[in-house]
């Protein structure tokens, strides 16, 4: 079995009951926060709202309970760039010059054009007013 003799006497000698995990408290206390906070707190604000709630954690202490309760922040992605002002491409001459005030309809036409990201791809938006 792999176990001393002496071991295994002081084994039976003491007292096993269905001992807790010591954390208990602590990782329901960093579930809490948790979801109160949305994800948003890493070991660091978790340590110091701890410590704020009375608890008496360190930062790595902190980052071993968010192991412990299976809590991770949430990450933010990566911001997608959909233009590139900076290009040598040929602009528009601005024909309209911002005289917005027109004497009759179907004389001054404006457009513009956008790019919107979905969960199904990109979609373009193309506005015309008159």
């Amino acid at each position: 079995m792999g176990v001393s003799r002496s071991g295994y006497y002081k084994y039976l000698k003491t007292e096993h009951e269905n001992k807790m995990d010591p954390d208990f408290e602590l990782i329901a206390k960093v579930r809490q926060i948790h979801s109160d906070t949305r994800g948003s707190y890493g070991s660091r604000r978790m340590s110091d709202q701890l410590r704020d709630d009375g608890y008496d954690v360190g930062r790595y202490r902190a980052r071993s309970l968010m192991k412990k309760a299976d809590v991770a922040v949430k990450r933010r992605k990566k911001f997608k760039r959909t233009t590139d002002s900076n290009h040598k491409l040929p602009i528009a001459p601005n024909l309209l010059n911002r005289q917005f005030e027109v004497d009759r309809p179907d004389t001054v036409w404006c457009t513009d054009i956008t790019y919107l990201w979905t969960l199904q791809g990109w979609l373009y938006l193309a506005v015309v007013l008159d």
